[in-house]
């Protein structure tokens, strides 16, 4: 895959989406993007939220659903002169009807504006400070996932366990089968973990499809770090392998605030 072009890479917030019936400025957007890998997270300015460590019971039915109207989704961006291709290899939602493809346009070096392809929208993207400088994307070694660092900003992302039917978003299916009873599944649906937060400030997490991880750290102890073969371990044993870097190599250990492991 080709690299993306350097205007595209760091961190962008949306600053608000036009469509018709639509104009939304509250939802809080980020896209960390870096040479070739992104991650995306997109939560409701209403969307519920409960202390730290409360976890799914403690939100009623309805609020389950309010939940479930969150977005994030990963995988590769691909830009040619007149569109943008975000492949989505991870998705919180199910499948869409349309591939996720826009036209672009510079309105100015910080400045992004998307349009729709398939479908009518415009988005205005602003690109965020201290996301340059350094990007990597890291994949676990087992199973699905990715993490991606711009500058002092991640965005982790995981699979998730019990895979989505087909529908049209996951607000609608966590509604059907709470209707038949199935809380259960309904949480295992809304259990695909993602976060967006900021490195120097301790990875906290500062959005997330999991509410009350918010404000506290990604990692609960500082995982190891094999600068040469690119392996970053974790406390819960899994190991994710360097999947790109730009940047120097010192600089990401450094910034990242990790180890480096010793034989």
């Amino acid at each position: 895959m080709n690299p993306v072009p350097e205007a595209f890479m760091g961190v962008w917030r949306r600053a608000g989406i036009t469509a018709p019936g639509l104009d939304d400025t509250t939802t809080r957007v980020f896209w960390v993007q870096g040479p070739s890998w992104y991650g995306d997270i997109r939560v409701p300015a209403d969307s519920p939220r409960r202390a730290k460590g409360s976890g799914f019971a403690a939100y009623a039915e309805d609020e389950l659903v309010a939940l479930a109207r969150t977005e994030s989704f990963a995988g590769q961006l691909t830009v040619t002169p007149d569109e943008c291709a975000w492949r989505r290899d991870l998705d919180y939602q199910p499948p869409a009807r349309f591939p996720d493809v826009g036209g672009w346009r510079f309105t100015g070096p910080d400045t992004l504006i998307e349009t729709g392809v398939h479908l009518p929208y415009e988005e205005v993207w602003l690109r965020e400070p201290d996301s340059d400088g350094l990007f990597a994307a890291f994949q676990p070694e087992d199973g699905s996932g990715l993490l991606v660092i711009a500058g002092d900003h991640f965005l982790a992302i995981g699979g998730r366990a019990e895979g989505l039917p087909g529908g049209p978003d996951l607000a609608t299916l966590v509604r059907e089968v709470l209707g038949r009873g199935q809380r259960t599944l309904a949480e295992s649906w809304l259990s695909m973990p993602s976060a967006y937060g900021r490195i120097a400030e301790g990875w906290r997490i500062v959005h997330s499809t999991q509410p009350w991880r918010e404000g506290g750290p990604l990692w609960s102890e500082r995982p190891g770090y094999e600068p040469a073969s690119g392996r970053l371990t974790t406390g819960d044993g899994k190991t994710w392998i360097r999947a790109e870097r730009l940047g120097e190599e010192a600089r990401l250990t450094r910034a990242l605030g990790l180890e480096p492991c010793r034989a």
